[in-house]
């Protein structure tokens, strides 16, 4: 009996997109709206760099909260400005790097090198600093000029302090004069961790940063409904989407200004309804999606803690889950970690190190912590979370149990 067998029909039926990879979180569109004053306050501070390649290094801070397009309006600027540079015949090129899936200034280094200029580059064997010089050479000896975007550099700056910010901001100090400065800096910092990263700079190197900021605000409800409708023209079928469904998508995530939230939404909506055989996304969709994702609990970032991170992450999802309560404070939550760690077979850390864990939780915008006040005896921290301790702690145990049987 011959036929079509399951995947074979489930892979030829209707879809409602037309090409789903224009919502990916690493797509950007040739065109951001409500971000055109941004592009041109870029335009004016990198103008020098295409007009007079060499005579100066050029820096901007670029910070903004969760889903306010700092990436996309990065790399949209990038693209373009190396696109009209080389048109002046300028051997130009524009480098994006994640300093927190990167982990240190080394990884940022080996990977600029190994993906932009010699792939059979070593992984082992240097310094961060030698591969800086190296880096710089290659530069020199290709007479090369970059515009280097660092992206969610506050990750980099809580992990190795202002050193790694120092040796680039510095790198043409000591050379001789009229020697050409090759590297140009777009420094991008997610809010609101980024005041705490700023404090862990030193004056100089915050002064060498100059005073060039661009600083984002969340998109708007009504921004959103025009960013969904045009990511709807360039990924759905024609008419596959309800105008209800893209504005609740848009309502959703404008209680928090993000457009990856919105898009994300779009995005599992028009999973749910393909997996509903349904011919439109309709509100339902929306609904649904919502009850999938939250925003601000990203498995991609969950996936970058350490393991003792996720572990008393875990605990305080735990804690507070069972409590039933808004925060606990730390000794409680340190009770709950060491049961986790005797359950994962890992020796707690000591408190200094596990006080090191709520800080960079702290930061990552998933725990909140905060000092008890009226009511309690003394003083002591407290924590909480900004995320549903059920969905985080569900997320966290698949994570660790594949880990563990992996």
């Amino acid at each position: 009996m011959s036929g079509k067998s399951f995947v074979e029909k489930e892979l030829s039926a209707p879809s409602v997109f037309k090409d789903e990879s224009k919502l990916s979180p690493d797509y950007v569109p040739p065109s951001l709206l409500h971000r055109e004053e941004e592009l041109r306050i870029l335009a004016r501070t990198f103008r020098s760099l295409a007009e007079a390649p060499g005579e100066a290094s050029y820096r901007l801070i670029l910070r903004g909260p969760i889903g306010s397009g700092k990436t996309a309006l990065a790399k949209r600027f990038g693209s373009d400005f190396e696109a009209y540079v080389r048109k002046k015949k300028i051997n130009f090129k524009y480098v994006h790097v994640n300093c927190r899936e990167e982990g240190s200034f080394y990884g940022v280094l080996k990977n600029i090198i190994r993906r932009n200029f010699e792939r059979g580059f070593p992984s082992r064997g240097y310094s961060s600093q030698e591969l800086l010089s190296i880096f710089i050479e290659i530069l020199d000896k290709n007479n090369l000029h970059v515009l280097l975007a660092l992206d969610e550099l506050e990750a980099l700056i809580r992990k190795e302090g202002g050193d790694p910010l120092f040796s680039l901001t510095r790198l043409y100090e000591g050379r001789p004069p009229g020697s050409p400065q090759r590297l140009s800096l777009i420094c991008i910092f997610r809010e609101p961790e980024c005041e705490e990263a700023f404090k862990l700079l030193d004056a100089s190197t915050l002064s060498t940063l100059g005073h060039n900021t661009v600083k984002l605000e969340g998109y708007t409800s009504g921004q959103l409904k025009e960013i969904l409708e045009y990511r709807v023209h360039e990924a759905f079928q024609e008419n596959a989407v309800e105008p209800e469904a893209l504005e609740l998508a848009a309502d959703l995530a404008g209680e928090t200004g993000d457009a990856r939230f919105a898009i994300e939404l779009l995005w599992l909506g028009g999973k749910f309804a393909d997996t509903a055989r349904s011919p439109r996304l309709l509100p339902e969709h929306i609904r649904a999606a919502q009850m999938n994702i939250h925003p601000s609990l990203r498995r991609e970032d969950l996936k970058l803690l350490s393991l003792h991170e996720k572990l008393l992450l875990l605990a305080v999802a735990r804690a507070l889950r069972l409590s039933q309560t808004a925060y606990l404070p730390i000794g409680d939550v340190e009770k709950e970690y060491s049961a986790v760690c005797e359950e994962y077979r890992e020796k707690p850390r000591a408190h200094t190190q596990t006080w090191k864990y709520v800080k960079t939780l702290g930061m990552s915008g998933m725990m909140s912590t905060k000092i008890s006040g009226k009511g309690q005896r003394g003083k002591t921290t407290l924590l909480g979370l900004y995320v549903s301790s059920e969905r985080l702690e569900e997320e966290l145990r698949r994570m660790l149990e594949s880990k563990k049987h992996g």
